[in-house]
């Protein structure tokens, strides 16, 4: 696209790897029996091919200096629909689309976001398959036990089997973005459930508040009164006392919020 130059502000680096585009097409399986939203369909590298499966697609894209290159790219393919907008303003329910696949290449800057909006609207979602910064990667598809433990790895996996596909390097990009890229599938299961989401999610976000510091101080005293409450519910649990949180199950989590509602202050720690 001649005379184009990306926009650092909405951190378009642009993926130009054919045989990478070939493993996310793979990952995705396009097909006419279920639609795909694009996030961010930029130069559509991901696009027309998604477009030559005959899936039905809605590309999403906010840069409007790109929307006349992509209906021209486009233009022959009446299964596809461009809209110009910030993907996560989309309600996917306006679009009359479930379930969906969900695909794209994110900018850094809105992986967060973004994986707030697949928690949000997981009742649409059959699978999706996104490309990342390698640290939000790691830490996504992390296991209890390691360093990447986070909620945001509880949370995402409460509803979904988080697999890391592979890795894409700088230099498949136009720009080369500054760090290593990795490609994640998200395939909806059935959500385990929690009992109480809001004092579970309470709990977990203040179990991680300081990771080197013991499960038991970072709970008691803000949301859980004292310190004892906490050690008698772990120890019911057959658990250390010295654990931190990046040890604890999402099973475990669940557990030990059942045990300390009812001891639970009502203001946010």
């Amino acid at each position: 696209m001649a005379g184009y130059r990306p926009k650092k502000r909405l951190g378009q680096n642009f993926l130009i790897a054919d045989n990478i585009i070939q493993k996310i097409i793979d990952l995705i399986e396009p097909s006419d029996s279920m639609p795909v939203i694009e996030i961010g369909a930029g130069r559509g590298a991901l696009t027309l091919p998604l477009a030559r499966s005959g899936a039905r697609i809605i590309a999403v894209e906010i840069d409007n200096d790109l929307i006349g290159y992509l209906e021209r790219l486009l233009g022959e393919y009446s299964n596809v629909s461009i809209l110009n907008q910030d993907f996560l303003d989309l309600d996917p329910g306006s679009c009359g689309m479930e379930p969906f696949i969900l695909a794209g290449n994110l900018p850094y800057h809105i992986s967060s976001p973004v994986l707030d909006w697949v928690v949000k609207y997981r009742s649409f979602i059959h699978k999706a398959c996104l490309m990342m910064q390698k640290e939000v990667a790691d830490r996504l598809a992390s296991r209890p036990g390691s360093r990447n433990w986070s909620p945001l790895a509880v949370f995402s996996q409460l509803y979904f089997d988080v697999e890391l596909c592979f890795t894409v390097k700088r230099d498949s990009f136009r720009p080369p973005p500054k760090v290593t890229s990795a490609v994640v599938r998200l395939i909806t299961r059935r959500a385990i459930d929690v009992g109480d989401p809001k004092r579970f999610e309470r709990l977990v976000r203040t179990a991680f508040t300081q990771r080197r510091k013991l499960l038991v101080n970072n709970l008691a005293g803000g949301l859980i009164p004292d310190a004892t409450t906490v050690r008698s519910a772990l120890r019911d649990m057959k658990l250390e006392e010295n654990i931190r949180a990046e040890q604890v199950s999402i099973e475990q989590f669940i557990e030990l919020t059942r045990r300390l509602i009812p001891f639970m202050s009502d203001q946010t720690p």
